[in-house]
């Protein structure tokens, strides 16, 4: 019995040791400043993660005397946007997505563009869900919208003039809810 007894005082004397601090921070921090950077790079630069817009393309117009700025068409690339149309009396609801690119005068322009680019959406969104798909369809229809966004995105963005719409993708389909 008196062995018994010794074996459990060897046994407590023997406790585990503390991790050392000094060793953990070793291993354990540069996995996760690695595992940090590349997730934070994969971000970056994947562009099918980035659908923040911003994205345009420079066009330089013929003309044989002047080398100026004005002699540029940029065209500006807005995100997508979805929203959803108002319904005619017991029609079921349907629903736009539109993508536009805004054509600008110089590349500078781009950068207020795009720091107004949320007033803009919500601009187009506020017009856009107080439609019917009776009142854009058709050319007439579709002209209709285009003047008036055209009109409302120039109230946004003055003094930078915006010359024109171009609609990337205009759909209009049926809203499925599936709760």
């Amino acid at each position: 019995m008196q062995e018994d007894e010794d074996f459990d005082i060897e046994a407590q004397g023997d406790e585990a040791k503390p991790l050392n601090r000094k060793k953990l921070l070793i291993f354990v921090l540069p996995v996760v400043i690695v595992i940090g950077l590349s997730a934070g790079l994969f971000y970056v630069f994947n562009s099918s993660y980035n659908n923040s817009g911003g994205s345009y393309s420079i066009i330089k117009n013929a003309s044989s005397d002047s080398k100026s700025a004005d002699d540029v068409t940029v065209f500006y690339d807005l995100p997508e946007i979805t929203t959803v149309l108002k319904s005619d009396a017991g029609s079921a609801k349907e629903r736009l997505r539109i993508r536009l690119n805004l054509e600008l005068g110089s590349v500078e322009d781009t950068k207020t563009v795009e720091i107004l680019t949320p007033k803009i959406t919500d601009a187009v969104i506020a017009h856009t869900i107080e439609l019917t798909p009776r009142e854009i369809s058709g050319s007439g229809g579709l002209y209709w919208l285009k003047e008036e966004l055209l009109y409302r995105i120039n109230l946004i963005t003055n003094p930078i003039k915006v010359s024109n719409i171009n609609f990337r993708t205009f759909e209009v389909e049926n809203a499925v809810n599936t709760k």
